[in-house]
């Protein structure tokens, strides 16, 4: 096959599913592209919403929780397809390159792992008749803002217990395929916690927590952080990962210049064997480290979440007990400390884990598109 993954650069996660999905199609030696689906309507406008996007969320995240939350009323007063939303007219633009680029190179399926590109493609399905299958990755636990509005040929979703809220918005429930979202083959494979310690040159003794922030470096880590050494011993290490919030980093420097308790790091590709390597997990609650962290089975702590998406993230994370959630920083760090010298609550909370985990998203992903190629329909 040769197939055409569209995902948009607004945060890390939409990215990282589709490089997990390219992952397996390249492992079955089909041809798979990745593209940022905003830069068919040229590179600069792609920048400008993307960063937009990002500073929005950083400096003022109730503004963007309100928009999600009209998002939400929007796409139910427009699942009639009469009318469609502003976000809907947007993509729509950039519509015509996009079919030109799938036409010229012949791919026969398109994968979306973010809303926008789905928006522009039911657009060509509906007006210019594109016969090409297109399908619809969700990379959250409950479904996006417009969902009604677009038309892939099968919706993958993260969980088979979320999918009443997917009927809540009229969507079909014979083309949602509960897969799970889709992780690196790196977060699939199984590393003893040892091995990643000698690998990392981590002591196989000490108390390890690991603090993350998501690729844009959100939320109060530095304040968590205080909590946690100030309540633990000399045997606690915490591994800071600030992604690519540079600021974020020099506050880390500044704040704990003589904690040496502290591993610093920006952005890193090893994420996967800090997550092998740690006894407990504080992080935001994104779609897809939450489902890499339950993919590996490791105790989470839920921080602060961007209104919206993660929000009902951590309400479905909660309602199975496959982690706890933190009201804020201070808690954060109270509930990391319980839970490392809690080890009945940890062992209780890899148990539901186990029970609630899909453990290859991305190849279930990848069989059902093959197979719904092959099936000709």
């Amino acid at each position: 096959m040769k197939v055409l993954v569209l995902s948009c650069n607004t945060g890390g996660g939409h990215n990282t599913a589709a490089k997990a999905i390219k992952e397996v199609f390249d492992m079955k030696k089909d041809v798979c592209e990745v593209k940022d689906a905003l830069s068919f309507g040229g590179q600069a406008a792609s920048d400008l919403v993307c960063n937009s996007y990002i500073e929005m969320v950083k400096k003022t995240p109730k503004l963007f929780g309100e928009l999600y939350k009209l998002g939400n009323k929007v796409g139910q007063m427009n699942n009639t397809g009469k009318i469609k939303s502003p976000v809907y007219l947007i993509n729509k633009m950039y519509a015509d390159e996009l079919e030109k680029y799938i036409l010229e190179n012949k791919f026969d399926a398109i994968i979306c792992t973010h809303i926008f590109p789905a928006e522009a493609l039911t657009h060509l399905k509906r007006r210019h008749n594109l016969q090409i299958p297109f399908f619809f990755v969700s990379t959250d636990y409950y479904c996006c803002p417009l969902i009604e509005e677009i038309s892939p040929e099968l919706y993958f979703s993260a969980h088979k217990d979320t999918l009443f809220t997917f009927a809540d918005k009229g969507i079909n429930m014979d083309i949602i395929i509960p897969t799970g979202i889709p992780v690196s083959q790196k977060f699939v494979t199984s590393i003893d916690k040892n091995q990643a310690r000698e690998e990392l040159k981590l002591n196989p003794k000490d108390k390890i927590f690991l603090l993350m922030s998501g690729s844009m470096g959100f939320g109060d880590t530095i304040s968590i952080a205080r909590y946690i050494f100030d309540n633990s011993d000399k045997n606690t290490k915490i591994v800071a990962i600030t992604g690519n919030n540079q600021d974020m980093y020099t506050e880390f420097q500044k704040e704990f210049e003589n904690e040496k308790r502290l591993i610093l790091l920006g952005f890193t590709d090893k994420v996967y064997l800090y997550m092998n390597a740690c006894d407990i997990l504080l992080t935001k609650p994104g779609g897809l480290s939450s489902t890499e962290a339950l993919v590996k089975g490791i105790p989470i702590i839920h921080t602060s979440p961007i209104p919206g998406c993660e929000t009902e993230n951590v309400q479905f994370f909660t309602e199975h007990n496959l982690s706890l959630y933190a009201q804020n920083s201070k808690e954060a760090g109270r509930l990391a400390v319980l839970l490392m010298g809690d080890k009945f609550l940890r062992s209780q909370m890899l148990a539901a884990q186990k029970n609630y985990r899909c453990e290859n998203s991305a190849a279930a992903i990848v069989e059902k598109v093959k197979n719904y190629k092959k099936s000709g329909l």
